[in-house]
């Protein structure tokens, strides 16, 4: 698989540090932020490959975020992550998203990010 620029937004800092470990482990380059608008901060700075975001953020919601980042990077790989069903709300995005229902096991954020890197 190659290495993939990865921005990962979580709140939750214990499930942010594990996750962006494990995607080290994994040989990626991620970069790990707490909320929508440092998200949008590292955008402006850096080019990613994928932006794998949970959708409960304090301040603007992780679907506020992708909606900017496809603007901002039009070729960026837009994951969103959620304890609730977003199927229906995926459609109404307006750009296409991956879902990844919380939890995630290991093996689903491995699928994922297997797609992101053969677009």
């Amino acid at each position: 698989m190659p290495v993939l620029n990865i921005l990962y937004v979580e709140d939750n800092a214990m499930l942010r540090v594990t996750i962006a470990e494990y995607l080290s482990d994994l040989g990626h380059l991620p970069v790990a932020v707490g909320s929508a608008e440092d998200a949008l901060t590292e955008l402006h700075r850096h080019r990613f490959d994928v932006l794998l975001s949970d959708v409960s953020l304090p301040g603007r919601s992780g679907i506020e975020l992708v909606r900017d980042a496809a603007r901002l990077q039009p070729e960026l790989v837009l994951v969103l992550s959620s304890g609730h069903d977003l199927s229906a709300d995926a459609e109404l995005l307006g750009v296409p998203v991956e879902l990844l229902p919380k939890p995630f096991d290991i093996d689903a954020l491995e699928d994922v990010l297997d797609r992101a890197a053969v677009r």
